[in-house]
């Protein structure tokens, strides 16, 4: 008896093990499942053995994700957001196509760990955070998960070349779906806290900041786009964006894609020394900003 209940818990540690790389990997990669295969991998009875169950969550995770968001996923559960949590971070709708394309050309850039919780909050979290709260407004979002490092390194590219790599990954996803008509590439500042946080009626927001390409030839466009929605944050959350920062010349990038589409914006949210808290808070005001603009 007891070797047949070590087989059984050594049987199920290895499908565990083998799930969690596998959805690992599918985060980072397409899956092509026909309606077909998934319906049989989902049939069950009241039979069904443990094993089998295991391999159903597993394809209903698959089914209805987009990304596995682990560090989201323990920020839900420590604040206790029970009815919320789920290893999956977006859910599919059917025949809804996302308008709005979110990304990280910086993508490894991280934010200070919270008194109460150590977590490697990064960039690429508060987009995910930012998918969520656009979808409370009604707005379909996607969020780039290809690794940029990767194409860096495979092509023995500097780091400069980031925003050439970003905007691979932008022209793919957009050529896959001709909907996106709003690109938004989230970063981090390196300034000092002080700079980078105010408090609005005793709430502790992260700063904003917009980055303007002046080497762009149609900046002029993105330039309006630009002044509208750090007017609106200033107007309803006085003091908390920093202005629009305009770049160009020798050592900068000088366009940050924003030649794409007129569209096309870099948000500085906080600095290194923010939290997640004061991430979230200012991206709850992103959220709201973008659905007036996108409404209007």
């Amino acid at each position: 008896m007891k070797k047949r209940i070590i087989k059984i818990l050594l049987f199920l540690i290895i499908l565990f093990i083998t799930s969690i790389y596998t959805i690992k990997w599918l985060s980072n990669h397409e899956l092509d499942l026909d309606d077909k295969t998934i319906e049989i991998l989902l049939e069950s009875s009241d039979n069904i053995e443990p094993k089998n169950r295991i391999v159903n969550t597993i394809v209903n995770t698959i089914k209805n994700s987009e990304l596995i968001d682990p560090v989201s996923n323990v920020i839900n559960i420590y604040r206790g957001n029970n009815d919320e949590i789920n290893t999956v971070k977006v859910i599919k709708e059917e025949n809804v196509k996302p308008i709005v394309y979110i990304y990280n050309t910086h993508q490894s850039e991280k934010y200070s760990s919270s008194k109460e919780i150590n977590l490697n909050y990064s960039v690429l979290d508060a987009s995910f955070y930012l998918q969520k709260k656009l979808k409370e407004y009604g707005i379909e979002s996607t969020v780039e998960t290809m690794s940029i490092q990767d194409v860096l390194s495979t092509n023995n590219w500097n780091y400069a070349s980031s925003y050439r790599v970003s905007r691979m990954f932008m022209e793919k996803k957009k050529n896959e779906n001709n909907d996106l008509r709003y690109f938004i590439d989230i970063h981090r500042d390196s300034v000092k806290k002080n700079i980078s946080t105010i408090s609005i009626n005793n709430k502790i927001y992260a700063k904003t900041m917009f980055l303007l390409g002046l080497e762009n030839k149609k900046y002029k466009e993105n330039e309006i786009n630009i002044t509208k929605l750090d007017n609106w944050l200033n107007d309803n959350y006085k003091g908390i964006s920093r202005g629009i920062y305009r770049k160009q010349g020798k050592g900068v990038n000088g366009v940050y894609n924003q030649d794409f589409s007129p569209n096309c914006f870099l948000i500085e949210v906080g600095g290194e020394e923010n939290t997640y808290e004061e991430v979230e808070n200012t991206i709850d005001v992103i959220a709201e900003m973008l659905s007036v603009y996108i409404g209007g």
